[in-house]
């Protein structure tokens, strides 16, 4: 894996692919099973079904990559949970599909020390602080929004090194498009999670928002914990929320009860588990939800996003 850290050159780093071959890249977050708690209160609609079918579908994609948002496990200081996921990433390790996560609150819950000790045992060489892929065309920053289970030192250099890396993409007239991606959604109608803007930590928030707004290449904001898919658009800039990989359905706020204007639905309180598809081809990048269809027999694909870079 070739990854980009708060201690690396962006210039130094790309990928062996060709500006000429379509590539193929997947997106999903929040593959945790609903805790005992979850099932009571927001009920239990075959989430390890819905898991194994979107393990399953990404896998015979066959995608370039694969980025996980967070959530893996309910309880990540219980190692024995592991095997769904582990079991899933040495599919896509065979067939040479790569893997690239960031953890979720869950990586840090109750035991912290111990959860993030399983996420660092499982994936290996991720950095808890950031990072970035590059390819052709294509740059996915990752960072990670558990501000409140970061050193203030971590913080810092996690946000100097965003700034740094979007800077370098804007002035490489190599790269054409930017995703960015994280666990926490800046946006979201979420009746159970609170909007990152809206928290704690807006301070920090406000300021990777800052710097995508005024990138030209930053094209889509990825982020996960609201279980539910979300399209905002705030700012000209698209917001996507995917938190719907197994875990329990978030009720949300909808019609005049919005938070925020969703573009995909304001009709629709709960949403069906799925997971995102990016294709790059040449100048042009393509965005589609994939969505569990009500039967739990197959997938319903809905465009979402098109972008040519001029």
């Amino acid at each position: 894996m070739i990854l980009w850290f708060p201690s690396a050159s962006l210039n130094a780093q790309s990928d062996s692919c060709t500006s000429k071959d379509t590539l193929t890249f997947c997106f999903l977050s929040d593959t945790q099973l609903p805790l005992f708690i979850e099932s009571f209160y927001l009920s239990y609609n075959h989430n390890a079904e819905a898991r194994k079918l979107i393990f399953d579908r990404i896998s015979s994609i066959v995608p370039k990559a694969v980025f996980h948002l967070g959530d893996f496990m309910g309880l990540g200081f219980n190692s024995d949970g592991w095997k769904e996921t582990n079991d899933f990433v040495k599919t896509l390790v065979l067939h040479k599909s790569e893997f690239y996560p960031i953890p979720g609150n869950h990586e840090y819950i109750i035991l912290p020390e111990r959860s993030i000790s399983n996420f660092k045992r499982n994936f290996k060489g991720i950095n808890l602080t950031g990072y970035a892929k590059r390819f052709n065309n294509l740059v996915v920053v990752l960072f990670n929004s558990n501000f409140g289970n970061l050193k203030e030192n971590e913080i810092r250099v996690q946000t100097e090194w965003y700034k740094k890396t979007i800077r370098e993409c804007e002035s490489d007239t190599s790269v054409d498009f930017i995703i960015v991606g994280t666990h926490y959604s800046p946006y979201t109608n979420s009746k159970i999670v609170q909007p990152a803007i809206e928290s704690d930590y807006k301070e920090y928030i406000d300021q990777y928002l800052d710097v995508f707004y005024n990138s030209k290449k930053c094209k889509v904001f990825v982020s996960g914990h609201s279980h539910a898919f979300e399209h905002f658009r705030i700012k000209g800039k698209d917001f996507l929320v995917i938190g719907g990989g197994g875990g329990a359905q978030h009720p949300l706020y909808f019609g005049q009860n919005q938070k925020y204007h969703d573009m995909f639905s304001s009709t629709l309180e709960r949403r069906m588990f799925h997971f995102i598809t990016v294709k790059t081809f040449n100048k042009t990048l393509t965005v589609d939800l994939n969505m569990v269809n009500d039967k739990f027999s197959d997938f319903t694909i809905l465009p979402q996003l098109k972008f040519i870079r001029e």
